[in-house]
């Protein structure tokens, strides 16, 4: 392998090995096992990356692995730059107090749904950078998983875990959900990530009518069946974010 090839090994792994990590420490037999190579690679790419700053290791019978703040400021300095993260602060606010009900925008992560900005209570829309939950088991996440296939086969090829006892964890039926969410448009959540907590997510199309993201709305003391049945100012919002971010394109 050429050294510009192993250059960009190096980079995809590294970025791969940060998505695995960013769930809490882990040993480098399990981000061998994420990343589907040799323990003695996952070894040497999280050792270069501790020695770059991007990671700790802490010793013991079997070290682990976890990301510094630096990594934390990167990614902060980024957000605050992305239209998507930008524009979704307006919108997610806007969407809070017209409705009054829990907001929160979220794109792909690995196999998870990173939740990049919610509205929640008194609070103004805030970036959350480490708001991440199974995909398979919020609105927002299945709602991705409809449109974005590759990813979908890619979660659905690992075990899916229950959050709650409503969690669907049989990939049969949440291939067979998803293409309902991808028929109808929207998906929905019924106390399958936390107890009684409600929601309906709709898709975000961005340039070139690529779902980018989902935006989702949550409560706790409204019926399913309400959210689906008013989700109209919901699709208005996602509409207006993928028009904003059209616009910060050209």
């Amino acid at each position: 392998m050429s050294p510009s090839a192993t250059e960009a090994f190096f980079a995809s792994r590294a970025m791969q090995a940060l998505e695995v990590l960013a769930f809490g420490p882990s040993t480098a037999t399990r981000v061998a096992d994420e990343l589907q190579v040799h323990p003695r690679t996952a070894r040497r790419l999280l050792n270069r990356m501790v020695h770059d700053g991007w990671l700790i290791r802490r010793d013991g019978p079997r070290p682990t692995y976890t990301p510094t703040l630096r990594i934390v400021a990167l990614a902060a300095q980024l957000a605050q730059r992305a239209p998507l993260v930008r524009h979704g602060l307006e919108v997610t606010s806007e969407l809070h107090a017209d409705t009054g009900w829990d907001v929160h925008l979220a794109v792909p992560s690995y196999r998870s749904a990173l939740r990049l900005v919610r509205a929640t209570g008194a609070e103004d829309a805030v970036p959350a950078l480490r708001d991440l939950a199974p995909a398979h088991a919020i609105a927002a996440g299945k709602l991705l998983l409809a449109f974005r296939e590759p990813w979908r086969d890619a979660v659905l090829a690992a075990p899916l875990t229950a959050v709650t006892a409503r969690t669907v964890t049989d990939p049969l039926a949440l291939r067979a959900e998803l293409e309902r969410a991808r028929r109808h448009g929207f998906a929905v959540e019924n106390a399958e990530f936390r107890a009684g907590v409600r929601a309906v997510a709709v898709p975000v199309i961005g340039e070139g009518g690529e779902v980018v993201a989902a935006l989702a709305v949550s409560a706790g003391e409204v019926e399913l069946e309400v959210l689906v049945e008013r989700r109209e100012p919901l699709s208005a919002a996602a509409a207006a974010l993928g028009t904003r971010l059209d616009g910060a394109a050209t």
